[in-house]
């Protein structure tokens, strides 16, 4: 395993103390909190910083570069002696969980601007996911390092390799953290409000059905069988969708290029070239390449959408049926899975396929809180946190490992594996089995 960042690509080495580079540091720090990295100018950290452009270069080569260098700077941070994980593994380390989730969520508070910039680019600036990538790394060994100890002192079940399952926790803290500080789903209003849930979780990714646990007690007014569950209907995502064939035949055309290369690389002169179409012809259809992207976004989304409020319509009196549900809804075709990646890569970082992407996922999360309340109101289900927060911390944890695979992430690269362990991780966090 790694034990530094990444190497910075700036013209000279340097050590990140000098007044200069910490003048940049704090700029670009500030400004990532007015505005996004991608809009974000080497001409206004400058200015913020009070430097002369010559000056800047003399110790960075892009903004990317200071990027790179700050998340050195946090990995620096992160892994001092005071820090979570730190306890050795076993008894002192599980207990003091709750403790280390709200240490590591209040590091990661304190420099959020960083972080979220961080997960924005990490899929499209090499050096930002290979920086971001070695932090990452230690807290992936560290609960993997927990999970083989309990393994081996009988307190956690043989399954998973304990590096899939930590790099799907440690992958579901940083979501949780984006989508908390951002405030992008409204079960999660804060990053803090998430802690519990992560803990809940990790206890059952970590302990499946070896941890205690103690089952929601029944309501009077719960229904004998957890069954179908009432869901509110949300308008079907494809509903906008060009109906015609031409527009149909330009999305074909888009949805083919995907499996060739990505949503940056795609133009629309290749659009125009694999659908035999006039340039007049798209934009008489579509405003651009991404507008052509969320059209297509919208028809996999409302499949990806419908295939898992599934979920809440069959019979949970044995919820081990889930595993197996689970599995199928995320067996995607090629062309299927080239619009997936995509999106769960690209959404952070592109406002309407963010937007039309943030539904869905609330669309399932719903889906999910109703399952859970219903089932906690059976006496099927386990207490816990709260459904709401529960519910989406689940699915975030879901979406993110889900990506982390799409992009051949190390650990996650067998999606088969990857959609097993999620079906065991519901039927654990949620049922206790």
């Amino acid at each position: 395993m790694s034990t530094r960042p990444v190497s910075r690509q700036r013209p000279r080495a340097h050590d990140g103390q000098r007044s200069a580079e910490v003048a940049v540091f704090e700029a670009t720090e500030q400004l990532l909190q007015e505005t996004s990295m991608q809009d974000l100018t080497v001409a206004q950290i400058i200015k913020r910083a009070g430097l002369s452009r010559a000056n800047f270069y003399h110790y960075f080569a892009s903004k990317y570069d200071v990027l790179v260098a700050m998340i050195a700077r946090l990995f620096d941070d992160a892994y001092s002696e005071s820090v979570p994980w730190q306890a050795p593994p076993g008894k002192t380390r599980a207990k003091s969980m709750d403790a280390s989730m709200r240490g590591t969520i209040d590091m990661w508070s304190a420099h959020g601007a960083v972080i979220c910039a961080a997960v924005e680019q990490m899929h499209s600036v090499p050096a930002v996911a290979a920086a971001w990538k070695v932090m990452l790394e230690q807290f992936v060994g560290a609960v993997a390092e927990q999970i083989i100890h309990e393994r081996a002192n009988g307190a956690a079940p043989d399954g998973a390799s304990p590096e899939m399952i930590a790099t799907m926790l440690v992958g579901g803290v940083e979501r949780t953290f984006y989508v908390g500080s951002k405030g992008l789903d409204e079960r999660l209003p804060s990053a803090e409000s998430a802690v519990d849930s992560i803990v809940a979780l990790t206890f059952a990714a970590i302990y499946g059905n070896q941890r205690p646990v103690t089952r929601a007690k029944r309501k009077k007014s719960a229904a004998k069988n957890a069954g179908a569950v009432a869901v509110p209907v949300a308008p079907a995502a494809g509903e906008a969708t060009a109906s015609t064939d031409t527009a149909a035949t330009i999305l074909k055309a888009v949805n083919d290029l995907l499996q060739e290369e990505t949503l940056d690389e795609l133009s629309v002169a290749h659009i125009l070239e694999r659908a035999d179409a006039s340039r007049g012809t798209f934009y008489f259809y579509f405003g651009s390449k991404d507008d052509a992207f969320v059209a297509l976004f919208k028809e996999f989304a409302e499949r990806i959408a419908s295939g898992f409020e599934m979920l809440v319509q069959m019979d949970r009196s044995d919820p081990t049926g889930i595993r197996e549900l689970v599995a199928d809804w995320l067996d995607l075709d090629e062309p299927t899975l080239a619009v997936a990646r995509n999106a769960v890569h690209e959404w952070p970082r592109r406002p309407e396929l963010g937007r039309l992407y943030l539904d869905t996922v609330s669309r399932m999360t719903t889906a999910l809180q109703a399952m859970i309340e219903t089932d906690r109101a059976a006496g099927i289900a386990v207490d816990g946190p709260p459904a709401a927060e529960f519910a989406a911390v689940i699915m975030w944890t879901i979406e993110r490992t889900v990506a982390g695979s799409m992009a051949g992430e190390e650990h996650l690269d067998d999606i088969g594996s990857v959609t097993k362990l999620l079906g065991e991780l519901l039927v654990s966090a949620i049922y206790g089995l």
